[in-house]
């Protein structure tokens, strides 16, 4: 039930760029920020990057001390105990595989887009087929997920790179979009909601604490990179499709359902349209794959620290979870399955099953943030250096927000009855929590914990024996 170490920097790096999707992101998210927000959504993307970075720096300080496969679980139980460390692995647990259904229905949504003028099958069929071979891919070496997964969106990324260059080599540039201009504060601050949820998966390499080969090190590189990184790009390319739609006509910006398609057409004709449909679909794709790479990692934790049936924790000739994969993969292929029955529309699908995984998400944030404040506060105090303790302050308000944002003024159906399914969720972890206490897991979850004198040791010994050997 040991997970190898066998990852690199560049391999732990892959599993958050593929789940942030950046790529995606930018296809879909950048209309709901430029409707409350105007012309200023690549600064709302600034300041997102500012507040994201202030969350990922709470991930960092845990994640420099202790790796483990649960993610926000293994991270929060060293700071707090087993019950808040299991409430926010729960949590983030229904975000990870949700995530995967709804990349499938996002790789549905763009194949038919792709593939409609020649053949006419259903996009359902698309999602299905996706499916299996996230299964197969996710199932296998992780080193093979993440290189593919890299590849994918490096590709992704460059083809979005190149769209929003044409865009402005073509279109005068404005420092009107970095103005809070008449959208005010207020608009800003709605905006800033689909701002921060751009970023939702930047700390999934958090979850290779056990499998990589420097994972004090790596670890927290990969979740600082992936954010800024994504905050760059986010800003880059949101300027672009800002500017490209002109600053007189951002209502057509908000109401666009697919922006980055919009644009490629009008600035660089249908063919290459083409190849941001293709962007799009491989980068839904991968964002499957790490998801479910991460879903699967974070389910085997929690079976092997007693909290679900201990078969579920078990590893495959791969090295790789094998109960725990097929158990998030077989849900995810029931979701692909049987939702289309029920709701048509591929991207409002998507849309549903993101904002329920955003939920839970913001729960397991502001859990870590405050995990930060309560294990560092007397030590940063005693130190004089207090304002290490300003970013975790900063990311707990942003989660508090984000998340009272998604609750009131209460949505529209069916986004009102979201909240209800995801506390029903959190009541069934709480009820699971209740019932695993009455055992002392203890002990079998410090052998996997892994903490930085332990790689201290691996190391050392590691040097010794390749001096023996030589």
């Amino acid at each position: 039930m040991q997970l190898k170490r066998t990852l690199n920097r560049i391999e732990t790096v892959a599993l958050s760029v593929a789940v942030i999707a950046m790529m995606v992101g930018m296809t879909l998210n950048t209309p709901f920020v430029a409707g409350p927000a105007g012309a200023a959504v690549p600064l709302v993307y600034v300041i997102s990057t500012v507040g994201v970075l202030c969350i990922a720096l709470s991930f960092v300080r845990l994640a420099s001390k202790v790796g483990h496969a649960g993610s926000v679980y293994g991270l929060i139980r060293y700071a707090q105990g087993r019950n808040p460390g299991f409430i926010s692995g729960w949590a983030l647990l229904l975000t990870y595989t949700l995530f995967v259904a709804s990349a499938l229905f996002g790789f549905g949504l763009f194949a038919s887009m792709l593939f409609d003028p020649v053949v006419k099958i259903p996009w359902p069929v698309y999602s299905a087929v996706c499916g299996i071979v996230v299964w197969w891919v996710t199932y296998r070496h992780i080193k093979l997920s993440t290189r593919l997964m890299l590849s994918i969106e490096f590709l992704s990324i460059m083809l979005l790179i190149v769209v929003a260059a044409v865009i402005l080599k073509k279109q005068p540039s404005s420092a009107v979009p970095f103005h809070v201009g008449s959208a005010g504060i207020s608009g800003i601050s709605q905006g800033l909601v689909f701002g921060v949820m751009t970023f939702i998966g930047f700390e999934a390499a958090a979850s290779l604490g056990e499998e990589s080969r420097n994972a004090f090190r790596d670890v927290p590189f990969a979740i600082v990179a992936t954010v800024l990184i994504g905050g760059a790009f986010f800003t880059f390319v949101s300027y672009a499709q800002t500017i490209g739609y002109g600053l007189d006509n951002i209502k057509a910006f908000a109401a666009a359902a697919t922006p980055v398609n919009d644009l490629t057409s009008r600035y660089l004709g249908e063919p290459f349209n083409v190849a941001i449909k293709f962007g799009a679909l491989i980068s839904n794709f991968a964002m499957a794959v790490g998801s479910a790479s991460a879903a699967s990692r974070l389910l085997l934790a929690l079976a092997r620290d007693g909290f679900l049936p201990r078969p579920v924790a078990s590893i495959n000739s791969f090295g790789s979870p094998k109960a725990a994969t097929h158990i998030v993969m077989g849900l995810n292929m029931g979701l692909a399955v049987v939702l289309p029955f029920i709701v048509a529309s591929a991207s409002d699908l998507y849309g549903y099953l993101g904002t329920i995984a955003t939920l839970t998400v913001l729960v397991a944030y502001g859990m870590m943030n405050l995990a930060t404040l309560t294990h560092f506060a007397r030590q940063d105090w005693q130190t004089g250096k207090a304002y290490r303790l300003v970013p975790p302050v900063i990311g707990l308000l942003l989660s508090a927000y984000v998340l009272f944002a998604n609750l009131y003024p209460v949505p529209v159906a069916p986004f009102n009855v979201f909240p209800y399914l995801a506390a029903a969720y959190m009541l069934i972890g709480g009820t699971i929590m209740f019932l695993s206490t009455r055992k002392d897991n203890s002990r079998a979850m410090d052998a996997y914990m892994f903490h930085r004198i332990t790689q201290a040791v691996e190391d050392t010994t590691q040097e010794i024996e390749g001096r023996s050997q030589a």
